[in-house]
């Protein structure tokens, strides 16, 4: 019985023992977490100068020890394409983050880029959130650095300061009138073109990626062998507005349209080349998308005519085309146009030496779905020989946007052009470009880009994963340990 006893009260003292353990670890932990929060706020009221030196009290175990380190972790922003020619990206910024540890056993507290973060068993929770914020397009980032080289234990006091950099404690990173992009421009907003990635390197940086989902609505990546998360926030370019007409395979941007039946203007001032005697006779000429799903469209222009005694001799045939991807059917809509009788869909100025060719794509002209009739061989046609090659089918429905009818149009039925353009544009929308084709070959081009231009105007797409605006500053504060 005395030996029965005894295991009994053995077992439960280790057993009580072993728990008596895991709470005090647990509450250790836990103070350690409400201290490295203090010292995140009162490190960030030091950082954006809202006070000068800060103490605070940390507290710990025997077990466990703090550390200050200016060289753990590092944060990156990167300017992706900013602009059309697709450049290298740029580096905006790139620099350390230091960081407060206190490590006991496995377990890791840190203070990190304005944040604080408790790392234990592969796997990272956020205890206060980073100084990286997202909002309305808006990207705010007063990234606060950490230096110092001082490691201690026990109940200790950090005092943080303020890291000088002359006349001022923040560095201005974006906007910068003073630091150009290799093409010159300067680090200003909007940001008008390309994406910008930010990346973080850090053993905690699945915090990170939790707070990346969170946070914002990019496109998220995880690097595990590099310990890296990226979050990646594509512009909210705007409509081109007015331009000038891209030549013979060259493209005219489309970025950002929105979904629902937008364009308020798309306007072509087409004019013939001076040499052209001819004029627009044996005019070919096309705006067509080849999209990466199989997508195609086309906008493809054909007349025979020229001015004469200023009136234009002949009919202009305008043609749409449209396929989603490889294995959906044609869509084919087609009208012809007298210049001079009047239609708000194109006319032609004869009154000068060199005519000019008006098309108005927001036209209430209608259009007839029906199969389009390539004239002058399929080569002078971007997308000729599938148009040529397969029959669109007999009916047609429109129900991909709340705005379409969700309707059948049978062959021979008709819609109007500005309605076709905001469907279309909506179907290959947020991102496309529409190229310039003149066929066959630019041998045959009866159009001058250089002196023809147009004008297009849409609403663009509302949504947290695009960015309009940064704000980029650099905040450095040292940390002492002491006892």
């Amino acid at each position: 019985m005395l030996a029965v006893a005894t295991i009994g009260i053995t077992t439960v003292v280790a057993f009580g023992g072993t728990a008596l353990t895991d709470t005090q670890n647990s509450a250790d932990l836990q103070r350690t977490e409400h201290a490295m929060t203090l010292l995140d706020s009162r490190g960030a009221m030091a950082a954006l100068g809202e006070a000068d030196s800060q103490s605070v009290r940390l507290s710990g175990t025997g077990d466990g020890r703090y550390e200050v380190d200016d060289d753990t972790g590092w944060i990156r922003v990167e300017h992706v394409n900013y602009t059309d020619a697709n450049p290298p990206p740029v580096e905006i910024l790139n620099r350390s983050l230091g960081s407060v540890r206190y490590t006991a056993g496995d377990t890791v507290v840190a203070y990190e880029g304005g944040g604080v973060w408790r790392t234990q068993d592969n796997g990272t929770v956020m205890v206060s959130p980073p100084e990286f914020h997202y909002r309305d397009q808006t990207l705010t980032m007063p990234l606060v650095r950490v230096s110092g080289s001082d490691s201690a234990s026990g109940r200790i006091t950090a005092d943080v300061s303020p890291v000088s950099t002359g006349s001022d404690d923040v560095t201005r990173i974006y906007p910068n009138e003073s630091t150009d992009y290799p093409n010159g421009n300067t680090y200003d907003n909007p940001v008008a073109n390309g994406t910008v990635i930010v990346t973080v390197h850090s053993e905690h940086y699945q915090g990170w990626a939790t707070y990346f989902t969170e946070r914002t609505e990019g496109n998220l990546t995880v690097d595990h062998g590099a310990q890296t998360a990226s979050i990646e926030l594509r512009t909210l370019a705007g409509a081109p507005g007015p331009f000038d007409m891209p030549l013979v395979g060259d493209s005219l941007d489309v970025p950002s349209v929105a979904q629902q039946h937008n364009v308020s203007q798309f306007e072509l001032s087409l004019k013939p080349e001076d040499k052209n005697n001819n004029q627009f006779q044996q005019l070919h000429w096309s705006l067509y998308e080849q999209g990466a799903n199989g997508q195609q469209f086309e906008l493809h222009f054909a007349s025979n005519g020229r001015c004469k005694n200023d009136d234009f001799n002949s009919d202009i045939d305008v043609s749409l085309y449209y396929r989603h991807n490889s294995s959906a059917p044609n869509e084919e809509w087609q009208t012809t146009v007298d210049p001079e009788g009047g239609s708000d869909l194109l006319s032609v100025d004869c009154s000068d030496s060199v005519p000019t060719l008006d098309v108005d794509l927001t036209s209430t002209a209608p259009m007839t779905y029906e199969e389009i009739d390539v004239k002058g061989g399929d080569n002078k046609w971007h997308f000729g020989n599938q148009i040529d090659s397969e029959d669109a089918p007999d009916d047609l429905v429109f129900d991909q946007h709340a705005a379409d009818p969700d309707d059948d149009y049978d062959k021979g039925d008709t819609e109007e052009v500005d309605f076709l353009v905001d469907h279309y544009f909506s179907r290959m929308g947020p991102d496309f470009d529409l190229t310039v084709e003149a066929g066959p070959g630019n041998s045959n081009n009866r159009i001058d880009e250089t002196v023809s231009s147009g004008v297009l105007w849409y609403d663009t797409v509302e949504g947290e994963e695009f960015i309009q605006f940064l704000h980029i500053t650099e905040n450095e504060v040292r940390v002492e340990l002491n006892g």
